[in-house]
């Protein structure tokens, strides 16, 4: 009763027949340039290994060849990425100078003179826009880890989503830049209030 299991089993497993370096390959070729152009992932580099391998021998090498390159071309791209966006300058409630990447879309990364970049998602990004914006009025800033200020937006981020508070010294500038909030100072305690959106409701 196991015998065509086991037939159908090597058949999927079965080396494809090598074919011809004729146009039909030539086109494929082109397609492999094209596909590599995009990020690469497990999947996509089974297939290219899977193709190069149905090749004849003189043809899998020139291939082999041009899959190295065009990968090794992505990967120093994908690397490089990071470091060609352009940094921007932000100050923070106080008026003290930071300087990031990114944009509130797709998360920032703020950068630091002697230690390492802070990164801030854009998940995290809109989890702390939600948490000033389910609060009616102006609410405590907080951006202190120790002690967690009661009833701030510091505190309400630390304990529903393990985000430091740090967060909110590069965060609320730019959503105030946006002109998405007001922050204002009251004795040594700064505040935040979500402005309501003008735009008419769809």
């Amino acid at each position: 009763m196991s015998q065509p299991n086991t037939q159908i089993s090597d058949s999927l497993f079965q080396r494809p027949m090598p074919v011809s370096f004729t146009l039909l390959t030539k086109l494929k070729i082109e397609a492999l340039e094209t596909i590599l152009q995009q990020p690469t992932s497990v999947v996509l580099e089974k297939a290219v290994l899977s193709f190069i391998e149905a090749l004849p021998n003189g043809d899998r090498s020139l291939v082999q060849s041009l899959a190295t390159r065009a990968l090794e071309s992505v990967q120093q791209s994908s690397q490089a990425e990071p470091n060609t966006k352009a940094i921007r300058v932000c100050n923070t409630v106080s008026g003290k100078q930071f300087r990031y990447r990114g944009s509130l879309e797709e998360g920032i990364e703020t950068l630091f003179d002697n230690s390492q970049p802070l990164r801030i998602t854009r998940e995290n990004i809109d989890l702390i826009r939600q948490e000033i914006e389910s609060r009616k009025g102006p609410a405590l800033m907080g951006a202190i880890f120790a002690p967690l200020m009661p009833h701030s937006i510091g505190k309400a981020i630390q304990v529903k989503y393990r985000l430091s508070p740090i967060n909110l010294s590069y965060v609320v500038p730019l959503l105030r830049e946006r002109g998405l909030i007001r922050t204002f100072k009251e004795s040594r305690n700064w505040y935040i209030e979500a402005i309501e959106s003008t735009e008419p409701n769809p």
